[in-house]
């Protein structure tokens, strides 16, 4: 079966469309891209409901006449295979060895993103053209990930920012204080004797020990005064 050209006109060194046979269509043994058995699957689903696929980017196989080189794309090859599809549409990308090797480390790992709020939206809008269960064969998340991103899209706002501000006021209110005062060099040295030594004796742990050892000093004085 010969390549079908999509351009009219592809120079030679320019870069064009091209439906190449599958068989003429050879992996890079440097590619280091894998894709599970799961994804590939969801893939082939893809390209059978759709009929549509980005183009494989290839380039002239640099030994092999009529060959044709993959640099991105071996994935949708074996996709393509599996839909019982002969040939694929490439962008053929003439280049040399350095450039193909360049192409390989970036077009196959370089991706975006997505953001948790839009991908739960996006998934949430196509719940209404398709069932969660057909999405699960389509999309990378699986039936339990894709449950838990549709529930981020219906939670209430409005009563999750008050939950927020509720957690967030007790913490306010039952959190430690810090207190700041200044004392003579006398006092001072009365101080740090009364508090060590309520450290000694309470045996106080923590990171806020002192504070509390004169928390309790204090406690010990207004009880001793309400005592008479």
């Amino acid at each position: 079966m010969r390549s079908i050209e999509i351009t009219a006109s592809s120079p030679a060194g320019r870069e064009h469309l091209l439906r190449v046979p599958l068989e003429h269509l050879q992996n890079h043994p440097m590619n280091a891209n894998r894709m599970g058995e799961a994804i590939l699957t969801k893939l082939t689903n893809n390209i059978m409901k759709e009929g549509h696929y980005p183009p494989l980017i290839v380039r002239p196989h640099p030994q092999l006449s009529r060959e044709y080189q993959l640099l991105d794309g071996q994935h949708r090859k074996e996709a393509l295979k599996r839909c019982g599809h002969v040939d694929a549409l490439c962008y053929v990308w003439p280049c040399d060895d350095a450039t193909a090797l360049t192409l390989l480390a970036s077009l196959n790992r370089l991706q975006g993103e997505d953001e948790p709020s839009r991908r739960a939206d996006l998934l949430a809008e196509l719940t209404h053209l398709i069932t969660p269960a057909d999405l699960a064969q389509l999309l990378p998340e699986d039936a339990t990930s894709l449950s838990e991103t549709l529930a981020a899209s219906i939670l209430d706002e409005d009563s999750l920012l008050a939950d927020f501000t509720a957690s967030s006021n007790q913490l306010q209110a039952n959190g430690p204080r810090h207190l700041s005062f200044t004392l003579p060099p006398d006092d001072e040295v009365d101080v740090e004797k009364a508090v060590n030594a309520a450290l000694a004796a309470l045996e106080l742990k923590g990171a806020d020990r002192r504070g509390r050892a004169l928390g309790l000093i204090a406690r010990y004085y207004l009880e001793g005064q309400a005592n008479g």
